[in-house]
């Protein structure tokens, strides 16, 4: 995807980066084509540079102190267009403590830590952008933490579900057809549920017609409910 042309308004360099350096960005990324379930980088690797994701989705997994992903309730970011990946590994070490992988089809660009950096310093809104966006990821990993533990099920979905309209947006925005982009494995492991309990809290979640369930598709029907239902309401 050319960033100079680029009509991903989701992006942050698209959004905050001068003309001129889009141009730079361009010419020193590196765009890869992945299909899905593929690994974009894992725990232990040296951080030498970030990723966004121009097309597409990912899954950013938690790895134990052995840097092996673990088996059961380990996504703990998800990822579409425009969005970043990597950034959890800056830091005095330089090692990534997650994976990450494609949930579908993507196009992932890299850019390397020095041209990351240069970008940061030469446009003033994407220094303040990313300021924010490490302190907004900071505050919603805190909030999580410290809550996970006195969740409901039905809160822990309905934070699932903000997440990933937030991400990954509707396929169909007319009939507000949410845009999973993972199956209900997956589903579940991001909400940090058991399956059979997911499927539960989806079915009484369609009782009360704040979703709706189609086969295999999830339709919003009333999105100021689900947000009340959500002890993080702020956070989306």
């Amino acid at each position: 995807m050319d960033c100079k042309n680029c009509i991903n308004n989701r992006c942050f360099l698209n959004k905050y980066c001068l003309p001129d350096w889009l141009g730079y960005a361009q010419h020193q990324k590196i765009s890869k084509f992945y299909s899905s379930d593929k690994t974009i980088f894992s725990a232990g690797d040296l951080v030498r540079g970030i990723y966004i994701v121009c097309s597409g989705k990912a899954k950013v997994l938690l790895a134990d102190n052995l840097g092996n992903n673990k088996v059961g309730n380990n996504i703990i970011r998800i990822a579409g267009n425009g969005q970043i990946l990597g950034h959890r590994g800056f830091s005095e070490d330089m090692i990534y403590p997650i994976t990450a992988e494609t949930l579908a089809e993507s196009e992932i660009s890299y850019l390397s830590n020095e041209d990351f950096f240069k970008l940061v310093m030469e446009n003033k809104d994407l220094a303040f952008h990313m300021m924010m966006f490490f302190a907004d990821e900071l505050l919603r990993s805190e909030q999580k933490l410290s809550l996970l533990k006195y969740l409901s099920p039905i809160e822990k979905v309905v934070i699932a579900l903000l997440s990933i309209i937030q991400a990954f947006g509707f396929s169909d925005e007319e009939t507000k057809k949410i845009d999973l982009g993972m199956n209900f494995n997956d589903f579940a492991s991001f909400a940090k549920i058991s399956k059979s309990k997911l499927e539960s809290v989806i079915t009484s979640l369609c009782k009360d017609k704040v979703i709706d369930r189609v086969k295999g598709d999830i339709f919003l029907l009333n999105m100021p409910e689900l947000r009340k239902l959500s002890m993080l309401e702020a956070s989306y």
